[in-house]
């Protein structure tokens, strides 16, 4: 008779699970943080560009009274 345990349990395939699911989770949580860092970046870029249209529009304003207003240098 042969002694202990004839099965013998594998942990390669636990293993492999393993990285398999931390990988995956990795990957999750990097597409989650670019997505969520994207949404910030355009939420503050769609900010800045209505700063810098009133901007433009004041400078806009500003030039035509200026231009409608008789040249006395002339």
């Amino acid at each position: 008779m042969m002694g202990g345990n004839p099965i013998t349990f594998d942990y390669t395939l636990v293993l492999h699970l393993l990285l398999s699911l931390g990988l995956f989770a990795f990957v999750v949580a990097f597409v989650v943080y670019f997505m969520v860092s994207t949404l910030r970046f355009f939420k503050r870029k769609t900010q800045n560009d209505k700063e810098l249209l009133v901007k433009l529009d004041e400078l806009i304003k500003l030039q035509t009274h200026q231009s409608e207003k008789p040249s006395a240098k002339l």
